[in-house]
């Protein structure tokens, strides 16, 4: 019982593709700071956003498909504006770096990191 135990739990692992990473990274807050440098360099504009065009490069540097980015996108821009602040370039970076390492994406933005954000929930759902 015990092996058939391991087996199915070994089993699951592997389908999941080590599911525990993928939760600890969905619980834990985005690191704003660890993409701010990143974002300023793109040159927001005067309401403080970048535009699709602008986060573009940076996107397609990742070389994920672009099927992957955009749905990437359309969970990241919070605000459905088409532009993103340094909040939704940072769920957005932060989403990439999850498939880049093999993770699925989640279906919605976790609340954890929109709490984090200061992002009120009245924003997603323009």
């Amino acid at each position: 019982n015990q092996l058939l135990t391991s087996r199915l739990s070994s089993g699951i692992n592997a389908e999941y593709g080590g599911m525990g990473t993928t939760l600890d990274l969905l619980n834990s807050p985005v690191p704003v700071k660890l993409y701010q440098h990143e974002f300023e360099s793109l040159g927001p504009g005067e309401d403080g956003k970048v535009t699709g065009t602008q986060a573009k490069k940076p996107m397609q540097d990742s070389k994920l498909p672009n099927t992957t980015l955009k749905r990437i996108w359309n969970l990241g821009d919070i605000d459905k504006d088409g532009k993103l602040d340094v909040r939704e370039f940072a769920i957005i970076k932060h989403l990439m770096k999850i498939k880049l390492e093999g993770h699925e994406l989640p279906v919605t933005v976790p609340k954890v990191w929109l709490e984090s954000l200061n992002i009120e929930d009245s924003e997603t759902k323009r």
